[in-house]
């Protein structure tokens, strides 16, 4: 019999330096600070930054390398797009599968997924410092080559990968639905709140109109400063982020190496991540088609953007008033009525927003109006929806007794949802190419072009909002939650026994690394306080003494407050 092969159990994975820096069983502030809030941003900022301007870069690209007379060669690379990025989704199923298998197959100290998500990110970073340069004329037609060379790239090892990690990492980080609810929220609004403001807002109203618009070149310059700024942020990232949910399973003897057989059938008979998985299907389809730049050009050519520049900053001041906002309320919100309610009432906002947007699509009033709607509606999204995924993968073990994120079942389903989205992706720039418009300063688009792009910003997300309207309700997993945590606690302790060790109950474990830590801050103090009086030549029974008082008084105040 073969031998299973294991990867990442030798090496500089398996050396203490790359040990994470969290060692506490709950999630510390700490670590959901750097770890989950301020880490993400480095990769966050080459992901998106590149998913936002690629195909704006690309139809200013096809301008300057022919002009925008001729007609003939615009919609000739329409058509080599619309190829390019469906083989380009195709490969991604690929990559998708490695992935599923590099998971399958590691077992190391680290954990599953953050060793290969350090790897895997400086690929991303290395893609985003060379995907756009060279523009311009500077190579000719073989500029092709290499600028789509690239992007394939960037649609399979620069950014699968790095999907991979987003939607997993909180659901392997905890066994606690609390704690996940709360890393999901912190991680969104890394994705969301903070980068979008200053990717999304930055971006549309200042980068693109009053730089990226007249200089080609800019796009080349400004994801090389988003990379050199992604190196310690990733590493970041690595470093205060922890698996304990896989650490857990490993010290239970269960490796990765589970028959495919029973990972699907584990996961196509839960109905929870069915259910989950049709509606990410949907919103994949819908992601694909739009890209990153439908909201611009409906901006610029049917409220009136072209001529008046700051209808950017106002559009996006008005509408992305409830994503700065309503971050603070949606996490207490979902507390209170449920992650699953609270995203219904979302997406039904979002489906009345996009029919009242549709219905007018270039009255400024109602454009604004529908807007604030749909941006308020997508508010569960961008927070806090995702969540039901973790629980759903709760559930999962639960009835089958498998842990299974990044395995190669789930592999293989993401593949399948990569295969439905390819032959949508880039389908909106590659249809306004073919319709012979490109985005050229002096170019203005027929009354086909803007109706179409009127119909992309608001149909597509009337067909989404439905389907999440429909299949929600029947997403019940939170109300069977404390009963799945609890019994898979029961397991955990049962195994433990088993195996002659001593269980310690987590919150027991918990005062313990306390305590632990605190006494250790404790030892710390003293040794500064003793080398500074030294150094300053102070009494150190004084200084201390000094010390202790004000922590009395520190906490006398508090405990005054908490009254």
């Amino acid at each position: 019999m073969s031998k299973p092969i294991t990867l990442l159990s030798k090496g500089i994975f398996e050396k203490s330096f790359m040990d994470s820096k969290v060692k506490t069983r709950s999630v510390s502030r700490m670590e959901w600070v750097l770890g989950h809030l301020i880490g993400p941003l480095g990769l966050i900022f080459v992901v998106n930054t590149i998913a936002a301007l690629v195909e704006k870069f690309f139809t200013q690209q096809t301008g300057a390398m022919y002009g925008t007379e001729n007609v003939a060669m615009i919609q000739q690379m329409g058509g080599y797009y619309e190829v390019i990025m469906t083989a380009a989704k195709l490969l991604a199923t690929l990559t998708g599968l490695l992935n599923g298998w590099l998971m399958q197959h590691t077992r190391s100290r680290q954990g599953r997924m953050r060793p290969w998500h350090l790897v895997f990110g400086f690929v991303s970073i290395a893609i985003g410092m060379l995907i756009f340069q060279f523009s311009g004329k500077t190579l000719g037609d073989n500029y092709w080559y290499y600028f789509f060379f690239l992007l394939i790239a960037y649609h399979t090892v620069g950014s699968s990968y790095f999907y991979l990690f987003r939607d997993t990492i909180v659901s392997i980080s905890s066994r606690s639905g609390k704690e996940k609810a709360h890393l999901k929220f912190i991680r969104q609004m890394s994705w969301t709140l903070i980068s979008g403001i200053i990717i999304g807002m930055l971006v549309n109203m200042v980068v693109l109109p009053m730089w990226l618009e007249h200089d080609l070149g800019g796009y080349a310059v400004l994801l090389t400063i988003l990379s050199i700024v992604a190196i310690p942020l990733l590493l970041l990232e690595y470093f205060f982020t922890k698996e304990r949910v896989i650490e857990d399973v490993q010290a239970e003897g269960n490796s990765g190496n589970i028959p495919l057989r029973q990972q699907m059938k584990a996961l196509l008979t839960n109905k929870y991540f069915v259910i989950f998985t049709i509606l990410m299907t949907i919103a994949g389809i819908v992601d694909n088609f739009k890209g990153g730049n439908v909201q611009y050009f409906y901006i610029k050519y049917l409220l009136g953007g072209e001529n008046d520049w700051s209808m950017f900053t106002i559009y996006q001041v008005v509408t992305g008033v409830p994503l700065g906002i309503g971050a603070f309320a949606i996490y207490p919100l979902s507390k209170k009525f449920g992650i699953r309610n609270v995203s219904l009432v979302g997406y039904a906002l979002i489906l009345v927003g996009s029919i009242l947007g549709w219905m007018f699509p270039s009255n400024v009033t109602i454009a604004f109006v529908a807007g604030f709607i749909r941006q308020t509606g997508f508010l569960p999204n961008a927070y806090i929806t995702a969540t039901l995924l973790c629980y759903a993968f709760d559930s999962v073990e639960h009835k089958s007794g498998l842990r299974l994120e990044g395995l190669l079942g789930v592999s293989i389903i993401t593949a399948v949802q990569a295969a439905i989205w390819a032959p949508f992706a880039g389908g909106y720039e590659s249809a306004i190419l073919k319709m012979g418009f490109v985005d050229v300063a002096g170019v203005t688009p027929s009354a086909e072009v803007t109706g179409f792009m009127a119909t992309a910003f608001y149909l597509f997300d009337i067909i989404m909002a439905t389907a999440y309207v429909v299949l929600l309700p029947f997403m019940d997993v939170e109300k069977k939650l404390p009963q799945i945590s609890t019994e898979l606690l029961e397991r955990r302790k049962a195994a433990t026994i088993a195996r002659g060790e001593e269980w310690i109950d987590p919150e027991e474990l918990e005062r313990r690394e306390a305590e632990e830590s605190e006494r250790i801050h404790e030892e710390n103090r003293i040794a500064d306080l003793k080398e500074y009086c030294r150094k300053k030549g102070l009494d150190f029974d004084t200084e201390n003494a000094k010390y202790l008082a004000k922590q009395e008084a520190k906490a006398k105040k508090k405990a005054a407050k908490a009254k």
